[in-house]
């Protein structure tokens, strides 16, 4: 069962994150198990059609809870459109949490590959043993990509706080409140579900209606909701703004507990200019949905990730006739702006 646990509007939101956002180096790459993505650019990214394909791959969110089925690797090039106009507000939700949480899943998971080989190489070196070439090699380009200096020798303790998991009750909790469970006007025109602003020309991105004049921040837009979702995950990481998030983390993995979303989410304080009220609207969401299941979700063993619609908006952008088609359809309200939901399931 889900519950809304805010109402407010989005375009409030960016007055309350101002913080810059840092993305991946999209050039960098990770060694871990190959994985075969098969792309289905013919799927119509409707809200019925995808609720449709994850009920016949047997995607149910009461049996991923329980631990009786892994979550499928599927990973939609936009979020579906109509979700605003879905009669059942339980199946709206249920539809965002099942598009989102694969996403996360992933994204944890290559951070987990990289962490394993960080922390054998960080044991070899406390061993006093130095380290191969292609070993100091792929510690610099990792300790560059996570925004610490490669000058030298690179400090893996410092580097193991930052190349480190989000929980998924987090993520989900952030995303469901700063995209309005998916249906705000950035989400659907922009794929931007976390809050982040931009204040760089060269960014994609959604202007605030309520921007005053002089201000130049705008909602970071991005191709598809994997790209949100490596941001969000990489901004924690590295920003320093979070540096204390990255710190209560670490002393859980140094006290062997859980890292748990609800452990975390009073580390966050800077990631809204709400403050304390902001913290209290994400740990309701967390307890009132039971976004905690999620922190044992595992992924389908099967390495295969299906890409399901057509193709993306860096593509289209390259099309100015679809390009406009998507944009008239957007302002003929078939993608429309933010509404409050009572979502239950």
């Amino acid at each position: 069962m889900f519950i809304t646990a805010s109402s407010r509007s989005l375009d409030r939101t960016a007055q309350e994150f101002l913080l810059p956002v840092l993305r991946p180096d999209p050039g960098f790459t990770v060694e871990m198990a190959a994985a075969t993505t098969r792309h289905d650019p013919s799927f119509k990214l409707d809200a019925k059609s995808t609720l449709d394909l994850f009920h016949a791959r047997e995607y149910r969110i009461e049996t991923v809870r329980s631990g009786e089925t892994a979550v499928p690797r599927l990973v939609l090039t936009d979020l579906p459109t109509g979700m605003t106009a879905m009669d059942s507000t339980d199946d709206r939700k249920a539809l965002f949490v099942k598009t989102l949480l694969p996403l996360i899943l992933m994204t944890n998971e290559r951070i987990e590959q990289d962490r394993d080989r960080l922390r054998r190489l960080h044991t070899v070196r406390q061993g006093g043993q130095g380290l191969a070439p292609q070993d100091r090699r792929w510690l610099a380009d990792l300790a560059v990509r996570y925004g610490l200096t490669a000058d030298g020798e690179v400090n893996t303790k410092a580097l193991l706080q930052r190349v480190d998991v989000v929980p998924v009750s987090l993520a989900l909790a952030q995303a469901a409140e700063e995209s309005g469970w998916g249906t705000s006007r950035f989400a659907q025109k922009g794929n931007a579900l976390f809050g982040q602003l931009t204040f760089k020309a060269e960014d994609q991105g959604i202007v605030p209606r309520n921007r005053r004049q002089g201000e130049t921040h705008r909602f970071k837009s991005f191709d598809d909701p994997k790209g949100s979702v490596d941001s969000y995950i990489h901004n924690l990481n590295t920003h320093r703004a979070y540096t204390q998030f990255r710190q209560m983390r670490a002393s859980l993995r140094g006290q062997d507990k859980p890292v748990s979303g609800l452990a975390l989410v009073n580390a966050l304080g800077a990631y809204s200019e709400r403050g304390e009220d902001y913290l209290r609207t994400i740990r309701s969401l967390i307890r009132a949905n039971s976004l905690s299941d999620f922190d044992k979700a595992v992924l389908s063993e099967d390495q295969m990730e299906e890409v399901l619609g057509p193709r993306t908006r860096a593509e289209l952008a390259r099309d100015p006739v679809q390009s406009q088609a998507r944009n008239d359809a957007s302002d003929r309200g078939l993608m429309p702006g933010v509404v409050s939901a009572s979502l239950r399931r």
